[in-house]
């Protein structure tokens, strides 16, 4: 009875999963080239770690962007993970502020045994943003053109793409642990140009693009776990992404209109057409490590190389150059099994992050920085818990023509651990 209630509602946050996934719109000037702005990976426990996951691995929550940590999941376990953030933005221009926000889905992951040592995970989340909008208002001053009134010419896109993951983790040896993920992206992004005349006499142009990806990569990594006395531990990972080719349709349409027009079928199409061609993304390595004492501390570190200066994105906008992240925190249990304070019992984490975009801006790589803070609060009577993240990130700055982006993201996720595998003496 109360397998087949937890089950439906897992079943309601998969559908609801599915109907959102995709469909973050906070809106960066950024998200105008390539595929966008690529969305945080990870769970909430390690977000709010800085983002690192190499080390990381644990028999109670998924670890998807390291896969040989699933070897780790318990025998006669289950393992479910759903998560929403909500994020806030403010751009500056150098004169003033804009800004955008919007509740979104992070995640949703799935993860059980198959034996001991032996573990299968799958699960959904946003690869990526492409929602922006960049509008300017002046009058035109250009030679040959003699038109009264103002021009506004306008900049806006929207969409993005999602990854759906699928991969096992097992253990080789006693301290040595492999693991692959088989994932597949897919989504579009439509991008529009417009410029409209202030006036009923001219006609105006609308330029729409719409770029639709779909391809299945894969990624392998490794974890070498090194026990020390008294409960402490240094974990070690390595996870490799091969570039990966992606069928492309780019379709491309002009519309002319007037605003004396008062239907979209009054709008008059001069050209449009459709492309089928195909994409490269890059490969990606990662590889970091984590030491501490089982449950009590763990302290970690990343660096993730991306090589995109070889990747190939026909139909998008943008020069693409190699980007490098770095990550780092911890995690802090004051007492994991004390009887006496629930606070002793919650896991405290904080972490830091440096990125680098992939996409250069007016021929500049644009850098992020990030403080991230959470907590893991256990529920009563369970191994399950509820996970909170904090992140405070700045990008960009607002010299040579650039933006300024203060980010602040909020996260929150159900984290449920169950033994479904075993069947009770007593319901």
């Amino acid at each position: 009875m109360h397998n087949t209630r937890r089950l439906s509602l897992i079943c309601l946050f998969a559908l609801l999963a599915v109907a959102v996934a995709g469909q973050k719109n906070i809106s960066s000037p950024y998200g105008r080239y390539g595929v966008g702005n690529l969305s945080s990976q990870g769970t909430f426990r390690t977000l709010a770690m800085g983002g690192i996951s190499s080390g990381i691995r644990n028999n109670l929550t998924l670890n998807y962007q390291t896969p040989a940590s699933y070897s780790s999941i318990d025998t006669a376990s289950f393992i479910f993970d759903f998560g929403l953030d909500y994020g806030v933005l403010r751009l500056n221009d150098g004169d003033l502020n804009y800004y955008s926000s919007d509740l979104n889905f992070s995640h949703l992951l799935l993860g059980f045994p198959i034996m001991k040592g032996f573990g299968v995970s799958a699960g959904i989340m946003p690869f990526s943003n492409g929602n922006y909008i960049i509008s300017d208002t002046f009058s035109p001053d250009m030679p040959g053109l003699d038109v009264a009134g103002t021009l506004t010419e306008t900049h806006k896109g929207v969409g993005g793409y999602q990854k759906a993951v699928i991969g096992t983790g097992y253990s080789l040896f006693r301290y040595l642990s492999v693991g692959m993920n088989a994932f597949i992206i897919f989504g579009d992004i439509t991008r529009y140009n417009e410029f409209a005349f202030g006036t009923n006499s001219s006609f105006n142009t609308r330029k729409q693009s719409t770029n639709s990806l779909v391809g299945i990569g894969y990624e392998a990594s490794m974890q070498l776990m090194v026990p020390l006395p008294e409960r402490r531990f240094v974990n070690a990972g390595l996870t490799y992404t091969p570039g990966m080719n992606l069928r492309t349709t780019n379709d491309e349409m002009v519309m002319r209109y007037s605003y004396i027009q008062t239907s979209l079928l009054a709008f008059d199409t001069i050209y449009y057409d459709q492309t089928d061609t195909t994409s490269r993304f890059p490969y990606t390595i990662r590889g970091g490590i984590s030491f501490g004492k089982e449950d009590k501390l763990t302290v970690g570190a990343d660096i993730v190389y991306s090589a995109w200066s070889k990747a190939s994105l026909p139909g998008n906008y943008g020069t693409y150059a190699n980007a490098i992240s770095l990550n780092a925190g911890a995690e802090y249990i004051p007492d994991k099994y004390s009887n006496y304070s629930y606070f002793n019992r919650i896991e405290y984490r904080i972490g830091c992050h440096y990125d680098e975009s992939y996409a250069l801006y007016g021929g500049t790589k644009v850098k992020q920085y990030g403080l991230t803070l959470g907590a893991g609060i256990p529920l009563r009577k369970s191994r399950s818990r509820i996970s909170v993240y904090v992140d405070l990130s700045t990008r960009g700055s607002t010299d040579g023509g650039l933006y300024k982006e203060s980010m602040l993201t909020a996260g929150l996720s159900l984290n449920l651990f169950d033994l479904w595998f075993l069947k009770a003496k007593y319901d």
